[in-house]
């Protein structure tokens, strides 16, 4: 019998859940009605991009799940869950953290001769769209094979600095375009003209024959086009996360176009845009000139969301840092920057595990020398002074060994509760 009790979640827990972990949450949360009561708890700390990377999550599970009627018959309570997510955030302010990875979709393995088949995929999507990619796709094989090359045209795209990469920037571009398109209808108080249900199901359709092997995709096809019904809770989750970014993603205090037009211009005049311009209230009959001066603005919104949050965030930032400084567990290299990198989690680690293997040499020395002592025929050869020393020396060693490991453990627990509290994903695992 299903639980009535309501299932509280993080993100970071769904983001790393399994294809049978999800399903079998979903299955723990269904109520005797068929709805799902569950509850998000972190969902307020999410940004735009990590909201849609959720989205791209379920998406994937989804898919997989669609070939289960028993999985996907039923439907998500949205007003309830609508209803919860107005409880975390009472401010609808999310706020942004740094993007640990790319969740992308999930897909069968594709022979070399189309290592690029998803870049290519988005870069004539983001074309038709309006969008401009970020360089001819002429140099896609140049950009991938010597990405350190044409460092300085892919590094607005990366997610880290130190390791630029050219996988997947059409795929990030398009999405950023595609949610600057809906963003322009947000702020125009315009639906978005995506062809609803049925087109939600061919797109669907059309992705499973793109990305699943013929055998498999031809399968789970023939199941949605016996019951188109069975990809409702994928759409249903896709308004609902819709309907948060028009709540909270747009241009705040603005009463009609009129407003979002000169907030427009008074955002871009502070960052010192002054060519005339002026938007179009139909988007679809804006020169592209004017779209991209839109598309500024928009990542301009960004940035002054970003630096808002900063500046909110910073004093329990700096309360939080002085906390750990006052433990005295920190080395004089690790800073509040470095902490928070892979390095560091691979360093404290590396601590646990060799005070763990120095703990089982030392429990090993005190079996052998317990034995020696206490239990060998011979023992009596060895003066007593002598065994009583060696036991407690070893004694003394174990014991010191095992300190040494908790305080490895504790160190790490303080370092990774500092960034979980700051919304980073921690380098280690506890």
């Amino acid at each position: 019998m299903a639980s009535t009790m309501v299932k509280t979640i993080s993100v970071s827990d769904i983001a790393e859940m399994s294809d049978a972990e999800l399903a079998e949450f979903m299955k723990r949360c269904r109520l005797p009605n068929g709805n799902y009561d569950i509850s998000v708890d972190d969902w307020h700390k999410l940004s735009q991009d990590e909201r849609g990377r959720l989205a791209r999550i379920l998406e994937a599970k989804k898919r997989d799940l669609a070939a289960s009627p028993t999985a996907c018959s039923y439907s998500l309570d949205l007003d309830d869950l609508d209803a919860r997510l107005r409880q975390v955030s009472p401010k609808g302010s999310f706020s942004s953290r740094p993007e640990p990875q790319v969740f992308e979709r999930q897909r069968v393995p594709t022979p070399p001769i189309e290592r690029h088949k998803f870049e290519l995929r988005a870069y004539h999507q983001l074309l038709e769209n309006g969008g401009r990619p970020l360089y001819p796709v002429s140099l896609i094989n140049n950009m991938h094979n010597d990405p350190d090359s044409y460092a300085e045209i892919l590094l607005p795209w990366q997610e880290d600095f130190l390791d630029i990469r050219a996988e997947g920037i059409f795929e990030r571009q398009l999405r950023r375009w595609q949610d600057f398109r809906k963003w322009q209808n947000d702020n125009r108080g315009c639906e978005d003209d995506d062809g609803g249900y049925p087109a939600y199901v061919e797109r669907e359709k059309r992705l499973i024959k793109e990305d699943m092997t013929e055998e498999a995709g031809a399968e789970l096809i023939a199941k949605i086009e016996a019951d188109p019904s069975r990809l409702k809770t994928g759409w249903n989750l896709q308004q609902f996360l819709r309907s948060q970014d028009r709540r909270f993603n747009r241009e705040h205090g603005c009463q009609g176009f009129h407003d979002y037009k000169a907030a427009v211009k008074r955002r871009l005049a502070r960052y010192g845009f002054t060519q005339p311009f002026e938007l179009d209230e139909d988007s679809k009959n804006q020169d592209k000139l004017t779209t991209w001066i839109e598309y500024l603005n928009y990542e301009y919104w960004w940035l002054d969301k970003y630096v808002s949050d900063i500046e909110r965030l910073q004093p329990e930032h700096d309360r939080l840092w002085q906390a750990l400084v006052n433990k005295n567990v920190l080395k004089p290299h690790e800073t509040k920057e470095f902490v928070r990198t892979p390095e560091s989690g691979m360093e404290t680690q590396t601590a646990k595990n060799k005070a763990l293997i120095a703990v089982q040499q030392a429990e090993l020395k005190a079996k052998q020398i317990h034995k020696l002592t206490q239990e060998d025929p011979n023992r009596f050869d060895i003066p007593s002074d002598k065994r009583i020393s060696m036991m407690k020396k070893s004694t003394e060693n174990l014991l010191a060994a095992k300190r040494q490991l908790e305080q490895a453990k504790r160190r790490s627990h303080l370092i990774i509760q500092f960034t979980y509290a700051m919304g980073s994903e921690p380098g280690s695992f506890d």
